[in-house]
Parts: structure tokens; C-alpha cells; sequence
């Protein structure tokens, strides 16, 4: 009987065993996308450093968590502190625009990046990011794909944009970094083929995920799914301080308008 863990297991042992660099850095949230990820570079043997963002004074549920866990496994943790300086922000919103952020998701997801990266001193940097895309869970996926799963995951592979890649690497790319993302893999992909939402999301969210290091997984808490910048990381909400800048030409009561006034050039 197909092991769906194993197999999961199997594919980020590729990544990691295939990356010459003995150090190496991984962006580590509190969720079980980017701690397999983590757990399978020491694994492989690798000596890992754990990267995880905070607004500057405001401590997270995520990153509390994360630096809990990478203790837990021994792993070299480091704070990027994310600035709250609303003039910073206006600067980094204007970078970001230039790097190809258009939508809201896009810049408030991409700009903890813009920090990350900054502050990784290896040369590889590793991610779980576009693991959400093989098990539909995000609200408009449990609304409408449920059923129609692998209709779902072609549509979300198939968008060059999805989880701001192009623009993920982009930023990988100005800090001279290279970025590498087993779960966004044709490999991954693979794996997932043919599988029912039932099968991957029970017991638990996200099983095979948990079923690939299963003793690792026994020994932490993590988070279940929410979107980055989102859950009580801040960072949405100190996007709002924007709307009380003269950027606010609308007015308008949604960032919404002002990323759009800014990737036209009307603002910035």
C-alpha cells in the first residue's frame, strides 16, 4: 500500500541531499511545511540555521513557536526584526511594486522577504512555501475545489505567480541567494497525483506531512494553516498605517487602493 508520508519524506530528502553546501538557512514558521523542511536537511546532515520574522516590539504566536522548535532540534535560531516605521514601509511598498508585487497578498507576503534575506548569511536558503497548494485548504479551495482537488492543483501549479514566486525569487536573486522550495517541485507534485482531499487532510491537516517525520512532529506543537501575514503576526494590520499617510488620495478605507495607486504611479 502507498505510503503518501514516505513519499513526501523521499522528495525533500532530494532537495536536501542534492544541495552541495554543507551550511544552510531556512525560513521556519511555526507550521509543518517549513519544520519537515528543517527536519529533513538534518537529516541529510546539513548544519542549519532557522531564519523567522517579528514586527519589531510585537512577539508572535508563529515566531514564539518557531524559535521553541528549532531549539528543540538543536538548530541555530536568528530574529528578523521587520521595522514599524511607517516611512520604511512606504519605501519597501515602492520596492516591492518595482520587484512585480500588484496585489495586496503580494506585498504584504513579500515583504518580510525583503528582510529574510537581507539577514541570511548562508548562500542556500530553503522554504516550505507552496506546500498549501497540494491540499486545498485555503477558503475558496474548501468551497469550491473540495471535490475537484486535482482540478485544483492544476490551476495553482500551473500559475506561474502562485505563492509569489517570480517575485520570491527575485528577491533571493538581489541578495545573492538561492532559494529552494521542495514543496513548489515538479516531484512534489508528483506525489500528490491522484490523491483525494480526505487522504491528505485526515486525520489531520496536512497528514502526509506529519506522517513523513512522524517521531520529529511528536515532539513540538505546531500552528495549523493561516496565511502569512496574517494569524497575530501584525503585519496586515501595519499595513493599515498606510491609509493615514497622504498616500490615501481616495480616500480609501482598504489598502487596496493605494497598492493600486502605486503600482500605476499615481503615489510613491
Amino acid at each position: 500500500m502507498r505510503c503518501l508520508g514516505q513519499d513526501v519524506k523521499s522528495v525533500l530528502m532530494k532537495h536536501a541531499r542534492a544541495t552541495p553546501e554543507t551550511a544552510v538557512a531556512v525560513l521556519l514558521s511555526a507550521g509543518v511545511d517549513s519544520a519537515s523542511v528543517l527536519f529533513s536537511l538534518q537529516e541529510a546532515g546539513k548544519n542549519v540555521t532557522c531564519y523567522t520574522f517579528m514586527l519589531d516590539g510585537h512577539m508572535s504566536t508563529d515566531f514564539v513557536l518557531a524559535r521553541r522548535n528549532a531549539a528543540t532540534f538543536g538548530a541555530r535560531f536568528v530574529s528578523v526584526l521587520l521595522p514599524t516605521d511607517v516611512y520604511v514601509l512606504q519605501k519597501d511598498v515602492v520596492k516591492l511594486s518595482k520587484l512585480g508585487c500588484k496585489k495586496k497578498t503580494d506585498f504584504e507576503c513579500c515583504w518580510p522577504l525583503l528582510y529574510a534575506f537581507a539577514s541570511v548569511e548562508e548562500s542556500v536558503v530553503f522554504s516550505g512555501m507552496g506546500a498549501d497548494g497540494h491540499f486545498c485548504i485555503s477558503k475558496k479551495g474548501m468551497l469550491h475545489y473540495r471535490r475537484r482537488i486535482e482540478e485544483f492543483r492544476r490551476k495553482t501549479f500551473g500559475n506561474p505567480g502562485y505563492g509569489q514566486r517570480p517575485i520570491h525569487y527575485k528577491i533571493a536573486g538581489s541578495y545573492n541567494k538561492t532559494s529552494i522550495m521542495p514543496y513548489m517541485s515538479t516531484d512534489m507534485q508528483r506525489v500528490f497525483n491522484g490523491t483525494s482531499w480526505e487522504e491528505v487532510n485526515k486525520p489531520h491537516q496536512k497528514q502526509p506531512i506529519l506522517d513523513a517525520f512522524p517521531c520529529q512532529f511528536g515532539k513540538i506543537k505546531v500552528l495549523p494553516h493561516t496565511n502569512l501575514q496574517m494569524g497575530d503576526s501584525g503585519i496586515a494590520k501595519h499595513f493599515k498605517c498606510l491609509l493615514r499617510t497622504d498616500w490615501n488620495i481616495g480616500p480609501w478605507r482598504s489598502c487596496v487602493g493605494i497598492y493600486n495607486a502605486v503600482v500605476a504611479g499615481r503615489v510613491g
